[in-house]
């Protein structure tokens, strides 16, 4: 059983001496009120003397507690020297101040309290016991005269009463050290708890950030002022500056590629995706290719207090898609070549074949004619293959402008209803969408094409019916879709994710262009497509085209 700990707190000791010295300067000033107002009438010059030198001793020890007993002894024996000597002086101080009718007498009561708060349950219960015997001491002897200077108290108390007052006195002593004992026990828990969740948190601190210092992506507090409260390595090796020199300024300093608002409402509409953007960086004129994400920090009150600005280079990656990109486009020219060497032979075959048989000099005038409408016609074959071809092979993205949606397509249904009449069942849903950021020309074609796509899907045995339809993308924030939807045959799931490419058709007379090439417009336009469609259902087009922004050509005010 361990009675004494180990070691006593540096700090507890800090607040001992402190409260030691405001005790004996209390004490100090008691003392005198007590002599000045008479409360020892046998007062003599003596026994000034030495109260004045039991206080001095009082502040002295005060000192050695403090500064030299931790160099020369254990804590055990100095909660020892410490219990023993303040009981002592106190007694010493009752006696000398009118013993049993002293005004200081709750001394002792501060001996059990002093030891309490160095040695807990066990110390402060052999504190009370000291202090107790002292009390009985200090009133025995009083009882019977036995102090100097003091009267004896045997005349006016009984010895029932004697045992009362030292049977109260001693069993206040033990409260307060049981109060004292469990307040200093819950004080080392709570010291113990406080030491293990501040090491807990100092290591969780560290691992903390040594993940965000590790890390290869780069992390920016911000606060709500967007001016920059930390960055981490791969932030400061982003910017190829120190912290000194990006602490306390504004983000945008560094990014001013980002100032325009609207980037800025992209930033953050896409927080969670991140925004791609090229960045020329500042200390070496180097261009970059990075993502960043800006994102709100909160509290527990779930209160913004900052912003988090989240930042990775992608100039590698970008280097990479395009190398591979560059070797898919070469490999697509190859089978381009290869399917409109395919192509171009039919009607070649025809021609070579019709020239052939024009040659022969037995042949009629009739047979003649015919075979130079077949040349004719093949030709004119070949020349709108080439066309196509052409078209798909160099789009461009024309002149982009912005463009109300809906009113195009109004235009474009009334042409393809003079085109087919009323044959065809259209229901429209046009809601009301902001301008579109695209080429007149290259949109009219896109429409055009997903219509008569639509047509030529028909089944001979149905009434054609088709749906088009406009709204906000859910998807793609900052985009306007277009849906266009027919009840055809549809396309078989095998065949559906070659429908983009170049010469393929699932037509009897297609070319395999014309999808392909609205596929090629709307993403030379910066837009996109996607097609869903169940065999003998139907099939839906959805183009997401981008919207137009403030400051773009054109009167996008609305927008």
């Amino acid at each position: 059983m361990q009675w004494f700990p180990k070691t006593i707190e540096a700090g507890r000791l800090k607040w001992l001496f402190l409260f030691r010295m405001i005790t004996c300067t209390f004490l100090t000033g008691t003392i005198i009120l007590i002599f000045v107002n008479g409360r020892v009438p046998t007062f003599q010059h003596y026994w000034s003397t030495a109260v004045v030198i039991v206080v001095i001793s009082s502040y002295a020890l005060a000192v050695v507690y403090y500064q030299l007993a931790p160099m020369f002894f254990g804590s055990g024996l100095q909660i020892l020297i410490q219990m023993f000597a303040d009981t002592i002086m106190a007694s010493i101080l009752i006696i000398l101040t009118g013993g049993v009718d002293s005004a200081i007498a709750f001394t002792l009561i501060i001996v059990v309290v002093n030891s309490s708060f160095l040695g807990g349950f066990k110390i402060s219960f052999i504190a009370a016991t000291l202090s107790a015997l002292a009390w009985s001491g200090i009133v025995d002897l009083h009882y019977y005269g036995y102090l100097p200077g003091l009267p004896p108290l045997g005349a006016s108390m009984s010895s029932s009463e004697l045992a009362l007052t030292i049977l109260v006195n001693s069993g206040a002593t033990y409260l307060v050290a049981i109060l004292g004992g469990y307040l200093s026990s819950q004080l080392d828990i709570s010291s113990r708890a406080l030491e293990t969740s501040l090491a807990s948190f100092d290591r969780l601190s560290e691992l903390n950030d040594s993940i965000i210092q590790s890390i290869d992506t780069a992390l920016i507090t911000l606060d709500m002022r967007g001016l920059i409260l930390s960055i981490n390595r791969a932030g400061r090796q982003m910017l190829k500056l120190t912290y000194d020199e990006v602490r306390g300024r504004s983000w945008r300093l560094f990014f001013p590629e980002l100032n325009d608002s609207s980037f800025l409402d992209a930033l953050r509409r896409r927080s969670a995706e991140g925004l791609t953007f090229k960045h020329i960086r500042a200390a070496d004129q180097a261009e970059l290719v990075l993502e960043i994400g800006l994102m709100d920090l909160v509290d527990k009150a779930n209160e913004s207090w900052g912003q988090l600005l989240v930042a990775q280079d992608r100039t590698a990656l970008s280097r990479m898609q395009a190398e591979i990109k560059r070797n898919e486009h070469l490999a697509a020219l190859g089978e381009l070549a290869a399917a409109l060497a395919h192509e171009v032979r039919t009607p070649l075959a025809a021609m070579s074949g019709s020239w052939n048989m024009m040659s022969n000099q037995n042949i009629s005038e009739e047979d003649r004619k015919h075979l130079i409408v077949i040349i004719g016609r093949e030709m004119d074959r070949l020349s709108g293959l080439v066309d196509d071809f052409l078209a798909y092979a160099r789009p461009s993205s024309g002149d982009p402008q912005p463009i109300d949606l809906n009113q195009l397509i109004n235009d474009q249904l009334h042409v393809f209803r003079s085109w087919k009449g009323d044959e065809v069942a259209i229901d429209r849903e046009l809601r009301e969408i902001p301008l579109v950021y695209f080429d007149y020309g290259k949109l009219t074609q896109v429409v055009f094409n997903l219509l008569q796509n639509a047509i030529e899907a028909a089944e001979p045995t149905r009434a054609l019916k088709l749906a088009v339809a406009t709204q906000l993308s859910q998807e793609r924030p900052g985009y306007a879709t277009l849906m266009v939807q027919d009840n055809g045959r549809g396309i078989p799931e095998d065949k559906l994710r070659n429908i983009f490419l170049p010469f393929f058709t699932t037509k009897p007379n297609g070319t395999g262009l014309g999808l392909a090439t609205v596929w090629r417009i709307v993403q030379k336009g910066n837009g996109f497509i996607q097609v869903a469609s169940r065999q003998g259902v139907g099939a839906t087009f959805t183009v997401s085209l981008p919207l137009a922004r403030k400051g773009e050509r054109g009167d996008a005010s609305e927008v």
